[in-house]
């Protein structure tokens, strides 16, 4: 990978694992229940479900949870981080057209609901769109193999 694809790879890997965090918060809110749910402007919809209990809040924010780690997985996997995974550059491609579709429809989103007119959806979108240019040049350029450490006679990792 060229020596400056490399920060910005790094940078969507080091946000996909605050997702990963962000992944057990949404795990943590389904067990949590409703007040969780409201403390972290969880979407209308989501909260109705929550007090109604309905499938859609554990089942969305499941979901939600999954595509986090999985993020998380592929971008230290292109870094060399982790084992090569299956289907490396359909999945950072893939990626990368989500996260970039998240950071360009807030804007056209916004001037109908102004509920997203507010600093954490502005700042999620600046983030995941630096994100998704991340991904997509992981997606462009080789996903490099993690190296195994060398060992010398005594057995010590240099």
């Amino acid at each position: 990978m060229k020596n400056l694809a490399i920060p910005l790879v790094y940078f969507a890997g080091i946000i996909s694992a605050i997702s990963a965090i962000g992944a057990l918060i949404h795990y943590a809110a389904i067990v949590g229940g409703t007040g969780w749910f409201i403390f972290f402007n969880a979407p209308q919809q989501v909260v109705a479900s929550s007090r109604a209990g309905t499938w859609l809040a554990p089942v969305s924010t499941s979901i939600i949870g999954q595509l986090m780690t999985v993020c998380a997985a592929y971008a230290f996997s292109a870094l060399g981080r982790l084992p090569r995974l299956p289907l490396p550059r359909l999945m950072l491609a893939g990626m990368a057209g989500v996260c970039l579709l998240r950071a360009a429809v807030i804007v056209p989103l916004a001037i109908n609901h102004p509920q997203l007119r507010n600093t954490f959806e502005l700042i999620s979108a600046v983030i995941w769109g630096l994100a998704g240019a991340g991904f997509l040049i992981a997606c462009l350029t080789p996903v490099r193999q993690a190296q195994p450490l060398a060992r010398t006679p005594l057995g010590t990792i240099t």
